[in-house]
Parts: C-alpha cells; sequence; structure tokens
C-alpha cells in the first residue's frame, strides 16, 4: 500500500521538485550567461593569426581580437583605428646626370612656381644627381607632366632589374653592391630568398649579366625603363592609450614587425600582394611608422586594415611555435581577449576591460559555436542558443512576417561561383568555358535557390560597388548556344551520348563543402543542366578544413563550388594575377590573362576615380568572357535577430551616448557591434548626457 501510494503521491511529487530545480538552475545559468552575445559560425576557424587565415570563419573571430591601424566608417569612409593620424604624400625623384645639371634642373622647376598649387608641389630639393620634389597628392600624372617638360638630354635613365638566384638573395645582393658605384644602384628590395629587384643606371645590363655569372649564377631581367621614381608615403601617428591584451602598449615596431611577418616567405601570409611594393617602413619613434612605396599604390590604406601583430610575443619565433602557442591562442588589442577554444564546438572571448574604446564593449564576452550546416544554424538561432542568423534566403519572408523577429537587409558584396581548375586540359579552351556557362540555368538558381533575393552575376564585382560596370551583359541560358560552342571547341557525342574529344571523354567531379545547403544544390542544378548537353560531372562533398586544406589550396581539384564576400576594393590583383597563381595564394583556378595583369597593376598606381572606373570596367568585362569562373549570383543578405534583443550605445563624439536600435549601416548589421547591449542590463551602462 505504501508503495502504491509512493507512486501515486510521491513520485509525481519529486518529479515537479526536480523539474523545480532544474528550471532553477536553469535560470541561473541563463543569467550567467545572458550578458554573453552568442553566434553561429559555418564551419570551425581554421586559424586565428588574421595574416595568415583566408576563411570567413576565422575572420570573424579574429575581427572581434585584433585592430588595423585604419578602418571604414559606417558610410565606408576611411577613418583611423589604432592610427591617431595618418599623412599621404609623395617624393618624386628625377635623377641627372651629374650633380651641376641637377641643379640646372631644380632651378628650371622653381621659375614654374606659379603652376606648382596644380602640381601640389609644395618644396624642390637637391641631393647629389638627384632632384627631390615632395608632392602633397601621390600619383603619376603630373610627376609625369613635370618630368615631360624638362630636357631629356640631361636625365638619367634607369631601369628596374629583377635577379633570380637559387639562394641566398640577401647575400648576394650585398655582394652586388660592393662590386658597382653605390650611384649606380639608387634603390633595391628583396622579395624572397630568391629574388631581389634593383633600380640602376639603365646602361649597366651588360656588366650585371656578366657579374652573375662570374657570381655564381642568376637570370637578370630587365622589367621597365624610368626617366623618374614616384614614391608614395604614409605617416601613421599611433594612438598612446592602446595596449595588447597581455598589457603590453602598441609600438610602432608591431608595426613593421607585422609587414615583415606578412613578407617572409615562411609565413605563407595570402596577403603578401597587398604589400610588396613597399620599399621600407622606418620607425622614428614609438608611436611613428613611415612607410614609403616603390611606386603609387592607390590601395595603400586600404591594406592598413589589416590586423597589427604583437612583436614583443612573436619576434624571433619560429612558425612552429606560432602554430602552437599563437594561432590558437591569440593576444590582440581588440575589444575581446581570447578566452579558450574547445574544438569542433566553440570558441570564447571575454570582455576587454582595458579596450583603448572603453568603457565598451558591453556584453561580458563572446561565444562562437561551430554549426555543421544551415539547417542546425537556423535551429539553433530558434531556441536561442545563438543570437543572430545569417537567414537563408527561403526564410526571409517568414521572418519579416513574424513581430517576434527583426530582419535587416542589405545589398551585398558577395557573389556565388564554380571555378574551373584551368591547369586541366579540360577547361583551357575560353570556347568550353562559355559554353558552360551557357549550359547552367543560373536565372532558375536565382529563382529557386535565392528565392528571388539577388541577382545573375556578371563576373568579379558587384552592383553595390562604385566601379562596378552595369553595361556587362549576364551569359543566358541557352543549352542550344552550349552545343554548338563544344561542337566547334571539337567535342562530339560518344556511344554513350557523352560527349568525347580525342578519345577523351568529357566526365570531371565538382567539388564543395558539405553543409552548406545553397552550395549543394548549386552542385546539383549544374550537373542536370550540364548531362543535358551531354557532359558527366560527379559531386563529392567534403569537410570544409579538409575541403580548404587538401583540395582549394592545393590546387586538387577539377571544378569547386566557392564564393567571395569582397570588401570595397577595386584591387583584385591577389585573386586574379596570373602570379598570384601557386599553392595557397588565391588565384586557385590558375588564370592567366596578359591584358588583365596589365589592368590589374596599373590600376594599383591609380588615384583618380574616372581612371579607375575605366580600368575596372574594362578588367570585369574581360574576366567575365574568359569565364575562369562560372559566375553564378549576388544574393541578398540577411541578418535575424529576436525582436529587442539588444540596442546599441555608442559615443556621439562629444563625451555623451546615443542610444538607439540595431540597424543596418552601409558597412554592415555588426558595425557598432562592441556597443550592442542587453537591454536588460541597462542600468550597467552610463547615463546619456
Amino acid at each position: 500500500m505504501r508503495i502504491a501510494r509512493w507512486f501515486i503521491f510521491g513520485f509525481p511529487t519529486l518529479l515537479i521538485l526536480l523539474v523545480c530545480v532544474s528550471f532553477w538552475n536553469e535560470t541561473q545559468l541563463s543569467q550567467e550567461r545572458k550578458n554573453e552575445m552568442t553566434l553561429g559560425l559555418m564551419g570551425e576557424p581554421s586559424s586565428l593569426n588574421p595574416i595568415q587565415q583566408a576563411d570567413s570563419a576565422s575572420s570573424e573571430v579574429a575581427s572581434s581580437l585584433f585592430n588595423g591601424l585604419l578602418k571604414f566608417s559606417p558610410d565606408l569612409e576611411i577613418i583611423g583605428d589604432l592610427a591617431q593620424t595618418w599623412t599621404l604624400d609623395q617624393t618624386t625623384t628625377i635623377f641627372c646626370r651629374d650633380a651641376a645639371t641637377a641643379e640646372k634642373m631644380a632651378t628650371l622647376l622653381e621659375s614654374w612656381r606659379s603652376e606648382w598649387a596644380g602640381w601640389t608641389l609644395e618644396t624642390v630639393n637637391v641631393d647629389g644627381r638627384a632632384v627631390l620634389l615632395k608632392l602633397r597628392d601621390p600619383g603619376l600624372v603630373t610627376s609625369k607632366e613635370m618630368v615631360s617638360r624638362l630636357p631629356g638630354d640631361d636625365l638619367a635613365p634607369l631601369s628596374h632589374f629583377r635577379i633570380e638566384v637559387k639562394d641566398g638573395s640577401r647575400g648576394t645582393l650585398k655582394k652586388l653592391r660592393e662590386a658597382f658605384p653605390i650611384s649606380s644602384i639608387v634603390r633595391e628590395w628583396v622579395e624572397s630568398g630568391g629574388a631581389f629587384e634593383i633600380t640602376a643606371d639603365a646602361t649597366l645590363a651588360p656588366q650585371l649579366e656578366k657579374w652573375l655569372t662570374a657570381n655564381g649564377g642568376g637570370t637578370l631581367k630587365e622589367l621597365e625603363k624610368v626617366t623618374f621614381l614616384a614614391e608614395p608615403q604614409v605617416t601613421f601617428t599611433l594612438r598612446t592609450d592602446v595596449h595588447w591584451h597581455d598589457g603590453a602598449p602598441l609600438t610602432s615596431r608591431d608595426v613593421s614587425f607585422t609587414y615583415e611577418a606578412i613578407m617572409d616567405d615562411a609565413t605563407a601570409s595570402p596577403r603578401k600582394p597587398d604589400f610588396d611594393l613597399i620599399q621600407s617602413i622606418r620607425t622614428p619613434n614609438a608611436k611613428t611608422a613611415i612607410v614609403t612605396y616603390r611606386k603609387p599604390y592607390s590601395p595603400a590604406l586600404e591594406s592598413w586594415m589589416i590586423s597589427i601583430l604583437p612583436s614583443h610575443l612573436l619576434e624571433g619565433k619560429p612558425q612552429s611555435w606560432w602554430a602552437e602557442n599563437f594561432n590558437r591562442r591569440p593576444v590582440g588589442t581588440g575589444p575581446f581577449i581570447f578566452d579558450h577554444w574547445k574544438t569542433n564546438e566553440l570558441i570564447h572571448l571575454k570582455r576587454n576591460p582595458h579596450y583603448f574604446n572603453a568603457p565598451g564593449p558591453w556584453v561580458d564576452g563572446i561565444v562562437y559555436r561551430f554549426m555543421p550546416d544551415q539547417l542546425t544554424l537556423r535551429l539553433a538561432f530558434e531556441t536561442r542558443q545563438v543570437d543572430f542568423w545569417s537567414a537563408a534566403p527561403w526564410t526571409v519572408s517568414t521572418f519579416k512576417e513574424n513581430p517576434l523577429f527583426e530582419v535587416f537587409t542589405e545589398a551585398s558584396s558577395t557573389y556565388n561561383y564554380i571555378g574551373w581548375n584551368l591547369k586541366r586540359p579540360l577547361f583551357q579552351d575560353p570556347r568550353v568555358r562559355q559554353a558552360l556557362a551557357h549550359a547552367v540555368d543560373v536565372p532558375s538558381m536565382v529563382r529557386f535557390i535565392l528565392y528571388g533575393r539577388g541577382l545573375q552575376s556578371t563576373g568579379i564585382f558587384t552592383p553595390k560597388m562604385w566601379f562596378f560596370n552595369p553595361s556587362v551583359a549576364p551569359f543566358d541560358y541557352d543549352p542550344e548556344k552550349a552545343k554548338s560552342l563544344l561542337s566547334e571547341a571539337g567535342w562530339k557525342p560518344g556511344a554513350d551520348g557523352i560527349l568525347e574529344k580525342d578519345g577523351q571523354r568529357f566526365s570531371f567531379t565538382l567539388i564543395t563543402n558539405n553543409g552548406n545547403e545553397a552550395r549543394r544544390d548549386i552542385a546539383t542544378l549544374t550537373q542536370d543542366g550540364l548531362k543535358k548537353i551531354g557532359i558527366e560531372m560527379k559531386v563529392e562533398l567534403y569537410e570544409w578544413t579538409v575541403f580548404l586544406k587538401n583540395h582549394v589550396n592545393k590546387g586538387d581539384f577539377d571544378a569547386i563550388v566557392l564564393g567571395w564576400s569582397l570588401g570595397n576594393s577595386f584591387d583584385q590583383y591577389q585573386i586574379w594575377h596570373s602570379s598570384q597563381s601557386n599553392p595557397e595564394q588565391l588565384n586557385v583556378v590558375g588564370y592567366k590573362n596578359p591584358e588583365v595583369d596589365s589592368l590589374l597593376e596599373s590600376i594599383r598606381q591609380e588615384y583618380r576615380r574616372e581612371k579607375i572606373i575605366e580600368s575596372a570596367g574594362r578588367m570585369q568585362s574581360l574576366i567575365y568572357q574568359d569565364q575562369p569562373y562560372l559566375f553564378l549570383f549576388v544574393p541578398e543578405g540577411s541578418s535575424v535577430m529576436w525582436k529587442n534583443a539588444y540596442r546599441i550605445r555608442r559615443p556621439d563624439g562629444t563625451g555623451g551616448w546615443i542610444d538607439e536600435p540595431i540597424q543596418m549601416t552601409k558597412a554592415g548589421t555588426f558595425y557598432w557591434s562592441e556597443w550592442f547591449y542587453r537591454p536588460e542590463f541597462v542600468k550597467r551602462l552610463p547615463s546619456q548626457k
């Protein structure tokens, strides 16, 4: 009887008590976690070292840990971050036959002083046989105009030479300097252990060839002849209130060290092309870094948005030490401090109480949870395990209609593509690549994968960008045109219906990462479209790290489905220049086009907006016609948040505060993320003035 009563009355009572205790414990635990922001990542970061990472998950976490010298404002204007101030100018150097001629040239330039303002010319000085012109604005146009008006016979022609040796480039360069008059070699720059460049008298070429043959051998290439050197300079003055997470002060040595680390071959940084035009970095004091470029480089300021590394921790350490002690336990200057990393689960960051933008951030920490796929990420969001979700296109309407949520939508700087490995003979004929573009129904992808929330891509830029070329028309979906192009290229149907040429079947494998429904759907629709024109395409899915490390970075694939999330720069040298097609570099498909190379090089030296638009437009058109990628679509960007989950309280610049709802800026939803706060913790915040 007692046992029966226990089961009738006691056991249910115990269950109720257990539920209450569990509820109380959960409530307490939730309270402990409530002032942390939880975000979901598709895949696990490969590294938290910002100069080595190339995946979006790594970049997202590192952006909370590190700062660059500069950053974008909410309106995408360049503003200071670690740099308090900066100035940009240029020294143009004209080399004359001798010192007397240089004095004559300087006198002639002085006689044109009435034109200096138009040239932004500030001073003219003589140093031996060199005339130094200080210009307020960098670029080539005014320097070319001035030099063209000088007596040509009095100028000393120069050449840029590239010298490649087996190894020991620095030692070879030192011996070379000792062998030739100091005045004949006016500039030098070491690219790597096996190559360096010099600027020297153009007449030295035969002597250089002879010297190399007698001193271990090597190759000499004359890159270009020049009549002057135009060398822009950026002077950064660092903030005095910035400290690393371990308490050490930020210094200019951190800036120069970051540059040296990027340029070190052992680092294998994909960001190296952003910095290879730097001639030198001088640090006259702890808070000043002076960066001199070998030639005009218009994306220079944007390149210094890269995160700065702590020299006091990393200098002198081998890459093996970095991998073990820093890449997964970084020390930065950002609003959050690295706490711990649980493999295959999460990364936890905690609030930096000494952040130089103190008293922010308002939340006590950020938890980045790794999700295997979009469905898991959505479920995590809907059960409040993560606070935001980059909503899949097919869900946006549902969330917009639900009063429990807020949806933030923006034009995207992202595009998806299928990359053809141009090192494979199958994809080397541009007619074949154009045929593939006609064979795939991209408009249907926009309709069914994006639910109409996007548009067909027309190349390397997106309509959001001011230098986008709207006159580039997308390839039509036209299977008959595709068949005609393939026939023209020599591909004929075989006995089984699959196209053949010279005994080879048109069969290949397309790979992408698993857990990404959109990419899986792209693969399926592409497979269906190609099958209709006689092409056999197999599909393989890999875990993200394996996909990136073993296939993409090594160039080991036939075709890949990927996407680019671009910044706001017209400089895409890293992605498209032929020199960037080696393993671990970003031109993973091996694209090579001499005209595109020339445009990529020239646009980096152009500061005039109209000329940038012209060059970028031509580049976009050329690459789109070449179809090294099958450019697919530009999705609309949408983020979803639970209604009133966060607000923003940010400084107003005058000592007061602006309190406002989360809102989209030109720089994205999370621009003010360090100033996000939960309304239930509003009492912790300073009062508004």
